[in-house]
């Protein structure tokens, strides 16, 4: 299976061979010249022995950032090399001098995960969240490693599209010493797919704990984002496609109630601000874009809605909004995103029925009275009046959600705790 695999993923790379050449001739950017370089296998590393870890993206990286840190704590004398795989998940990293070392991740065919380990012996693999890439484990349990997977989660979408190359993937995981599972659901995913159980446990999801131990910094205010003091402020976070049109339908049957009510809309992915734009015109609703928002017209913008087109601020929109809804929510597909991130900063959540992915999550604010599900664009109104006429009850509940996600810390320091062990265990 691992040749079928192969052949398929090498049929792929000539395929884009030629973008990346493309990408390389064009950039006008360093780090994406960097990154084709190295995803290609030709690093510049000293030769020697690492921790690596591998995170794909922006989002696991500031899910574990903390855990790399106290790794590092622990181990001064060992040196921890982060694998990425986008160019803002590598800017996230040297800006933040997170780890010894951080570079893209090799493209996951033989020859060049091998470039890689002919200058790195990895002492240990910690692949983030679903980052089951054949032969970068194969290739480092060839060489000697320990392979952990911490806060390891499992859409329903991936296991469906496992279950029909169960043996494959039963080879895999066969490779991965310890199963750090974010959720018993995730759990109980892997063992379905062959991995053994007794190496797998429920340690909880790491992002309950990231903002816990975010750098000291202001909160940003209403004022921050152009708005006035007094203003309500509704967010739409994370938002997918044709979800953008039912929040700027309900904004509008809203302010007509409220008339200092503003809309900050923050999807997904920025590059589709373009669209979302004509939805905002068509509606004769004004707007900016936040990289057009400057500090000296902070608090005294007359538009109705700001769009988020930046990236890495999505806290601190949360931080100044009223009502918070999460998108990929709405449309069955996306599982839904992160609700714990204004929990934390106690705020009342709305999302809808389709949240798969965070599934225990929603689950533990709703049973404490913590947030509203929604199954209609009628109840999302209903509910979003309900939390902008109430005051007290926004109070009552975004203390229940903030205490919700004080309550389930822990997960970083248990999963912390593993790889201390098995890195005792190889050094012993």
């Amino acid at each position: 299976m691992l040749l079928v695999y192969n052949i398929l993923v090498g049929f792929a790379f000539v395929f884009i061979l030629p973008y990346f050449a493309w990408r390389y001739k064009l950039s006008a950017f360093n780090k994406i010249a960097v990154g084709i370089k190295q995803r290609l296998g030709i690093y510049n590393i000293e030769k020697g022995s690492y921790i690596l870890l591998h995170a794909s993206s922006v989002g696991e990286l500031k899910t574990v950032t903390e855990f790399i840190n106290k790794l590092k704590k622990a181990f001064p004398g060992k040196k921890v090399l982060i694998l990425t795989m986008t160019p803002y998940g590598y800017k996230y990293l040297l800006d933040k001098h997170i780890g010894d070392k951080v570079v893209f991740a090799p493209i996951d065919i033989p020859f060049c995960v091998e470039k890689l380990f002919l200058r790195v012996t990895p002492e240990m693999l910690i692949l983030v969240e679903s980052e089951l890439w054949p032969n970068l484990i194969f290739s480092a349990k060839r060489k000697g490693a320990k392979i952990i997977l911490i806060n390891a989660r499992m859409s329903d979408k991936s296991f469906r599209r496992y279950l029909f190359i169960k043996e494959f993937m039963s080879e895999i995981l066969k490779r991965v010493d310890l199963i750090c599972a974010r959720e018993e659901s995730d759990r109980k995913k892997f063992i379905a797919l062959g991995y053994d159980k007794s190496k797998t446990i429920k340690t909880g999801n790491m992002k309950y704990d990231k903002m816990e131990h975010k750098e000291q910094k202001p909160k940003k205010t209403k004022e921050d984002f152009g708005f006035l003091k007094e203003d309500l402020v509704f967010v739409a976070g994370s938002t997918r496609e044709k979800e953008e049109d039912i929040v700027i339908s309900i904004y509008k049957k809203l302010v007509a109630n409220f008339k200092n009510l503003k809309l900050i809309v923050a999807p997904r992915y920025p590059e589709r601000c373009n669209e979302i734009e004509k939805s905002l015109q068509k509606e004769e609703i004004s707007f900016i874009r936040k990289s057009k928002l400057s500090n000296t017209n902070n608090g005294q913008v007359a538009n109705s809605c700001l769009l988020l087109d930046t990236m890495g601020e999505l806290a601190d929109v949360y931080s100044a909004g009223t009502v918070i809804f999460i998108g990929g929510s709405l449309f069955d597909g996306s599982g839904g995103h992160n609700m714990l991130e204004p929990a934390e900063l106690g705020k009342t959540v709305i999302f809808g029925k389709f949240v798969k992915n965070f599934q225990e999550s929603a689950e533990a604010l709703l049973s404490n009275n913590a947030a509203f599900q929604i199954k209609d664009e009628n109840e999302f109104f209903n509910t979003a009046f309900k939390l902008l006429s109430n005051n007290d009850l926004r109070d009552t509940m975004g203390k229940r959600a903030k205490d919700t996600v004080i309550s389930q810390r822990g997960a970083t320091d248990r999963n912390l705790k593993i790889v201390t062990e098995a890195l005792c265990g190889n050094s012993g």
